[in-house]
C-alpha cells in the first residue's frame, strides 16, 4: 500500500513496518514521557494540580497495560516497538516525574526526601548503565510511596479513584503481574 507521497508503507491504515498499528506500542510508550514531563510542569503549579496528576497518572498506567499488548498484537514475533526495549527505562522516569511532583508540592513527601531519592536514582541508574534490577531497586519504592502518600494526602479521592484504578489495573494485567514478580524480577536481581 503506498500513500500519497507514493512511498510505500506510509499509509496510516498500512500494518507495514511504519502503518499506525506497528507505531501504536512505541506512540503508547512515549506518551508515558510525555505524560511525566507534564506532571513535572505541574509541579509549580503545586498541589492544586493534585487532582490532575492523579488523572495523568491512570492515563499512564493504562498505557502502560496497552502497549505490550498492542505490541504483541501488531508485532507478532517481533513482540516489541523500537522502543519496547527501554520500557523500564521509560517507567522509572515517569515514576520519579511523579515522586517529583509529590516532592516538589510536599504533599506527604518532604521536598529533601522525595529529591534525595530521586538523584540517589539517578546517580546509580547512571553508575549502573541502566541495568533493570537498579531501575527496579528505585521505582518500585517509589511506587509504593506514591500510593501511600495519594492515601493520606486525600483519602477520599484515594478510595474514589486510585483504588478502583489500581484494582482495574490488577485485573486487566494480572497475568503480566505474576510474570514480572516470579519469574522476571527474580531474573533480574539473579544477574
Amino acid at each position: 500500500m503506498t500513500s500519497g507521497s507514493g512511498r510505500p508503507g506510509l499509509s496510516i491504515e498500512s500494518d507495514g513496518p511504519f502503518g499506525l498499528k506497528a507505531r501504536l506500542a512505541d506512540f503508547l510508550t512515549l506518551s508515558r514521557v510525555v505524560i511525566g514531563l507534564v506532571i513535572l510542569a505541574l509541579s509549580f503549579v503545586g498541589s492544586d494540580a493534585y487532582m490532575a496528576v492523579v488523572i495523568l497518572l491512570i492515563i499512564g498506567g493504562i498505557t502502560d497495560i496497552f502497549d505490550g499488548r498492542v505490541a504483541r498484537r501488531y508485532l507478532g514475533e517481533k513482540r516489541e516497538g523500537a522502543l519496547g526495549k527501554h520500557d523500564l527505562k521509560i517507567d522509572t522516569f515517569f515514576v520519579l516525574c511523579a515522586l517529583a511532583y509529590f516532592s516538589f508540592s510536599e504533599i506527604v513527601i518532604p521536598k529533601l526526601a522525595g529529591l534525595g531519592w530521586i538523584g540517589l536514582a539517578l546517580i546509580a541508574i547512571a553508575a549502573y548503565k541502566g541495568k533493570p534490577k537498579i531501575l527496579l531497586i528505585f521505582e518500585i519504592p517509589a511506587i509504593l510511596a506514591l500510593i501511600i502518600s495519594a492515601g493520606l494526602y486525600d483519602l477520599g479521592l484515594f478510595l474514589l479513584i486510585v483504588v478502583p484504578a489500581l484494582f482495574a489495573g490488577t485485573v486487566m494485567n494480572h497475568k503480566r503481574i505474576r510474570y514480572q514478580v516470579f519469574e522476571n524480577f527474580p531474573r533480574y536481581f539473579s544477574e
